[in-house]
């Protein structure tokens, strides 16, 4: 990866920001709204076979939020989206030295067809936002199943614009 990121020692400067765009697709069905979980692939390196948010991941070098968010939605589900479809949740700060950009895309009478290219995504699943909490703690990565303030503030966002 390109960027200043030190490629040997895994250390981060005191003057490099590491980027993440997180992408929640979000359906509205009988049971209310529901969010597309992925699980990782036995593959890869870290958090394998643990639930994760839909898509998401570090920026590229001179790629913008909108761009990241695009890029690894196709790269780890398969899906085109565009930066109409890209609902900005909230920004946060996370670790010091990274910032995470939180986007919603509604999924609502879309078809399931998601592909997995890439290796890092193995299946998808729907959960209910009410199971959200049991699910994500039962399931979902250690650093996501304790995230309380980013469910917090994704749950605040549903209840003032994620309702039609």
């Amino acid at each position: 990866m390109d960027g200043g990121f030190p490629a040997t020692t895994g250390e981060i400067s005191d003057d490099i920001v590491l980027c993440t765009t997180v992408v929640w697709l979000y359906r509205h069905t009988e049971k209310g709204i529901e969010l597309l979980w992925q699980k990782r692939s036995p593959k890869v390196d870290r958090n394998a076979n643990m639930w994760d948010i839909s898509a998401g991941g570090h920026m590229n070098y001179g790629e913008t939020f909108i761009e990241a968010a695009i890029r690894e939605s196709r790269e780890e589900i398969g899906i085109e989206v565009s930066p109409q479809d890209l609902e900005f949740v909230v920004a946060s700060p996370i670790r010091g030295h990274s910032i995470y950009w939180c986007y919603a895309i509604d999924w609502t009478g879309k078809p399931d067809s998601f592909s997995f290219n890439d290796d890092e995504v193995s299946e998808v699943k729907w959960v209910p936002l009410s199971e959200t909490d049991n699910f994500r703690a039962t399931y979902a990565k250690k650093p996501l199943a304790k995230d309380d303030t980013h469910f917090a503030m994704l749950k605040d966002w549903f209840a003032h614009h994620g309702n039609h």
